[in-house]
């Protein structure tokens, strides 16, 4: 006897977006999201996360019950595909038993509580009353976390020593000794409220500085002595299969990671003979690194301030800006700005961030941008990392999806790096076909950001799967990127802590670069980019494989047309 479906695809979405945000609800700050309680942060327990993915194998379960075929050409297909593949993948990375090893210099709990207090509402004395009890709360989240570190030590789990000498580094810079100074104090001068000021002074004081120094002096004393030397998944219990697991989680695609590493090496030779080409005419010279290195020094080619970076940006943004509608259709209703990223995050080597705008239209989509040392910040690489961040890129890209309102809003969290790396990677060449770029200098910025998603494809599997040492990897970025070499080891200590998230960049931009040549050559005069685009984005963040059977069915109807 078959078993009957017993809730709709859009009851079990409304279900995980409850449950989502109810255990995850700092995310809806970063979604833009308003009507979420913000007087909590998620259980860092362990226990909690196994409750989490009790509550994901229902919702597996359940969905096993729904006819597929049922729902093809329905609102809620894309909803089923989406939320059964994050479902799948989530289940799939559990043997990597990350929250064990969660010394993260780019997404650990201690970089969250700063992205957190950035958007932290404040507005209303019940805003505020909500902060105060969050902020309270910092003690029991530590605890959480040491707890987990201790386990996964028992387990053979641990985070590479080189990350953990990073994350102390950051943690030393969270700890000022002045009050005033804190990253968290800036949530006292946002509220404008002197009684909240009082009260969120004493909480940086009595329980979030001294929770933060007795982390840092764990991960000193007690974490680092016994922290792994080899930095690759290989290391660690299960390690191959945890990478297979978040080669696909991240990219949506089942590939070799021999086959990534062969492609990123092939695409990078083809790279250097353009990176060439503006080599030969600005430099004289043909060898890539050479390239990079005069680019990198020659002086004109620095800032001044931190006004002079923002403002740069905000001018390439204002151009993007007004040529949107020769290459889209549809076009985002929110806001995007640029803003710096607060200090701890740009000395330890930060490369920019982008957030979505809050749901309620108040607040604008923010590109985080690294405006530490103004004299040594090169321009090279700053118009094209705009471009990915914002516009052509995910502010387009995010926005539309959540702007949307045909299709569940569920789909708009359910991410998918595959597509909107992708996107975000194929929008910096787009850029150039808009005519963004100011001069050679920054296209060879483009060319760089290119390499270096480029050199993360034989980087990431060479960490993981063969066994590359840090500084290997480091000298191998060095050579074949302009960024310098305090960005490099940061983007090193990502890959090393987020395996395979790297390589959904080139490998998405690949495939909607192959869509596009293949709709071109099937509609030939017809083809027109605007559609084209707006195909490709119409369905948010779906999976790679989702985004061809979209291009394919599109393409079925136009010809027919």
């Amino acid at each position: 006897m078959s078993i009957v479906a017993t809730k709709t695809v859009s009851e079990l979405a409304n279900d995980y977006e409850t449950q989502y945000f109810t255990y995850f609800p700092e995310l809806a700050l970063f979604w833009g999201k308003t009507n979420v309680p913000q007087n909590k942060f998620s259980n860092h327990g362990y226990q909690n996360e196994l409750n989490w993915q009790a509550l994901q194998d229902q919702w597996l379960e359940e969905l096993s019950h729904i006819d597929e075929a049922k729902l093809i050409n329905s609102s809620e297909h894309t909803t089923f595909q989406l939320l059964k593949e994050s479902l799948e993948n989530a289940k799939a990375t559990r043997i990597c038993k990350e929250t064990l090893w969660n010394v993260n210099p780019l997404r650990g709990w201690h970089i969250e509580l700063g992205v957190i207090s950035s958007k932290q509402p404040l507005s209303t004395p019940q805003e505020r009353k909500q902060a105060l009890e969050r902020w309270a709360t910092v003690p029991q989240l530590v605890k959480d976390e040491i707890s987990n570190l201790k386990l996964g030590l028992t387990q053979g789990y641990t985070a590479p020593k080189p990350v953990v000498e990073r994350v102390i580094k950051q943690l030393d810079l969270m700890i000022p000794s002045e009050i005033e100074a804190s990253p968290f104090y800036a949530m006292a001068d946002r509220a404008h409220d002197t009684t909240f000021r009082k009260k969120i002074a004493e909480i940086i004081k009595l329980k979030i500085n001294p929770s933060i120094k007795e982390f840092r002096d764990f991960l000193q004393s007690e974490y680092l002595p016994k922290a792994r030397t080899e930095i690759g998944l290989s290391a660690l219990p299960n390690g191959e299969t945890c990478y297979l697991a978040k080669i696909k989680e991240s990219t949506t695609l089942a590939i070799d990671p021999k086959a990534i590493y062969s492609f990123g090496e092939n695409h990078m030779a083809a790279l250097e003979k353009e990176i060439g080409q503006i080599g030969l005419s600005e430099f004289n010279t043909l060898d890539t690194s050479t390239i990079f290195q005069k680019a990198i020094q020659s002086s004109h080619n620095y800032f001044k301030t931190e006004e002079d970076i923002l403002i740069y940006n905000t001018k390439a943004l204002e151009r993007a800006r007004a040529k949107l509608p020769q290459w889209f259709h549809t076009l985002p209703k929110a806001a995007c700005i640029v803003t710096p990223y607060p200090m701890h995050r740009a000395q330890t080597g930060a490369a920019g961030e982008y957030h979505p705008a809050t749901e309620d239209g108040k607040t604008p989509a923010m590109f985080y941008i690294n405006a530490y040392d103004p004299p040594n910040k090169s321009r090279v690489d700053q118009e094209a990392t705009l471009f990915h961040e914002l516009l052509p890129g995910h502010h387009l890209q995010v926005a539309l999806a959540q702007e949307e309102k045909s299709h569940h809003p569920v789909d708009s969290y359910l991410w998918n790096a595959g597509f909107g790396e992708g996107w975000a990677l194929y929008s910096e060449r787009l850029a150039n076909e808009m005519d963004l770029y100011n001069d050679n200098i920054s296209k060879l910025g483009m060319l760089s950001n290119e390499a270096l998603r480029t050199a993360r494809l034989v980087v990431d599997p060479g960490i993981h799967v063969f066994g590359w040492t840090r500084q290997q990897a480091i000298d191998f970025m060095r050579k074949h990127t302009a960024l310098d070499r305090n960005v490099i080891e940061g983007e090193v200590d990502r890959y090393i802590m987020m395996p395979g998230q790297a390589t959904s960049y080139m490998l998405g931009k690949r495939e909607i670069d192959t869509l596009r040549e293949y709709s071109k050559s099937i509609l030939k005069e017809k083809f027109d980019i605007r559609d084209f685009h707006d195909q490709v984005l119409k369905h948010g963040a779906v999976t790679l494989p989702m985004l061809r059977a979209n291009i394919m069915s599109w393409l079925e109807t136009e010809r027919k047309a």
